[in-house]
């Protein structure tokens, strides 16, 4: 995946860590309500059908590595998270055909087979998207992991009124905090977070010369666009002007 350089820091290899669980923390929980489905589709199918004890047996499967990721996330549950999601696409699959060659065609219900897709393409985006940074993620000192965590927090918990180095984004789901020598950004959700210094975020912003700024940034997890009002476009016009490289 193309992303900026800026990105392969240690800095914001840790905050890549933070962001990186939060996304697998939101993958369990998904796992955990569609293993949930499975399981109570298992307990009445199976009363139909004995083959049916397939989607009951993977139901609890995927229940049990959702929670299981909730309180542990990493990569290997994630990956599992897939793996299951495709078997439960494949079992659906394969009951279908069996319906159809045996003759009771009116068990096959092709919408119900729109859910276990979109699952398995869910999950396995997910883990495409977080495969890449798997190995330095892992080597990541776990108390660089924790500060970067605190930073994100406390981004949230500052009050705005009372923190003139902190912009908010038009959406409300970024804050920006603008710092001496660098910016600090970080999504509400913590499913994105980065540094920069003020001429790397200079060169995000699509035109500077707008009242209203856009801001592209292409982070490792996905592209981030978002805007600023004019109050807040005015705050950080006035920060890189003040940051602005001198010339040679």
């Amino acid at each position: 995946m193309n992303y900026d350089s800026v990105f392969d820091s240690t800095e914001n290899q840790a905050l890549l860590a933070v962001c990186a669980r939060k996304t697998i923390r939101t993958a369990a929980i998904a796992a955990v309500v569609w293993g949930a489905i499975n399981l109570v589709i298992g307990c009445f199918a199976v009363q139909v059908n004995p083959l049916n004890a397939g989607i009951l047996a993977l139901g609890l499967l995927m229940l049990g590595v959702g929670v299981s990721s909730l309180r542990k996330p990493s990569f290997r549950s994630l990956r599992t998270e897939a793996l299951l999601s495709v078997l439960l696409l494949c079992w659906n699959l394969g009951i279908s055909i069996i319906n159809a060659r045996s003759g009771h065609s009116e068990h096959i219900n092709v919408h119900g087979l729109i859910f276990p897709v979109v699952a398995a393409v869910a999950f396995f985006r997910q883990y495409r998207r977080l495969g890449h940074l798997k190995e330095s993620i892992n080597s990541m000192d776990h108390g660089l992991i924790k500060e970067a965590k605190a930073l994100c927090k406390q981004l949230f918990k500052a009050k705005l009124k009372q923190s003139p180095e902190i912009v908010q984004v038009t959406s409300k789901r970024y804050r920006v905090r603008l710092l001496e020598d660098s910016i600090f950004c970080a999504q509400r959700s913590l499913a994105h977070a980065f540094h920069m210094t003020p001429e790397q975020f200079r060169t995000c912003i699509t035109n500077l010369d707008k009242k209203r700024l856009r801001v592209v940034v292409r982070h490792p997890l996905g592209k981030i666009v978002y805007g600023f009002d004019r109050k807040n476009s005015d705050k950080i016009k006035a920060w890189l002007s003040i940051n602005a490289a001198p010339a040679v």
